[in-house]
């Protein structure tokens, strides 16, 4: 027996497919940076490859992205070159990207992979849960006194004029 969907049917598989297509779209489409009150950021930590602690406080003095993303996260990989391009033309704002894997060698492979001009740093995995990343990739905008002021969740349009003045705005410069 064939079983033709009726026009009532195939609306409702429509909408079933649409929810989480919108939802997808949050973090596949280029998105703002979003204003938080200041506020002081935690003293989380993160490892280098040669397995060396790195704490937030010890990049105190100059403003900083903490940028996250991991290996297994697909639009990392669409963002991730645009974001170092972003990093090499604002040479005055310190990027932070930060690793999510759960292992340091998964961070490197995807470096490598995609000949990446960066160092794998991993987020320390006593701090991996309490940051509450609602998805991947996720970028803190903190001054340079460490207080966070905004966040980009998804892909940030790092080749866009207007974005980088919303972040040179937010950090105060």
């Amino acid at each position: 027996m064939i079983v033709v969907p009726t026009h009532s049917s195939r609306r409702f598989l429509v909408m079933l497919l649409a929810i989480p297509l919108m939802a997808l779209s949050t973090f596949v489409g280029a998105v703002g940076v979003k204003a938080v009150d200041s506020q002081p950021m935690p003293d989380f930590r993160w490892q280098d490859e040669e397995g060396n602690l790195h704490r937030l406080s010890d990049s105190q003095g100059k403003p900083r992205l903490l940028h996250f993303w991991a290996a297994w996260c697909i639009p990392c990989r669409e963002e991730m070159p645009q974001m170092l391009d972003w990093k090499r033309a604002n040479p005055d704002i310190e990027i932070i990207p930060l690793s999510m894997d759960q292992r340091m060698a998964q961070a490197q492979y995807f470096i490598n992979r995609f000949d990446l001009e960066m160092p794998p740093l991993l987020v320390d995995k006593e701090d991996h849960d309490a940051l509450s990343i609602p998805g991947l990739p996720y970028t803190l905008l903190i001054t340079e006194e460490g207080n966070l002021v905004g966040r980009v969740i998804g892909i940030a349009d790092w080749e866009d004029d207007s974005f980088s003045a919303q972040v040179r705005r937010r950090l105060g410069l």
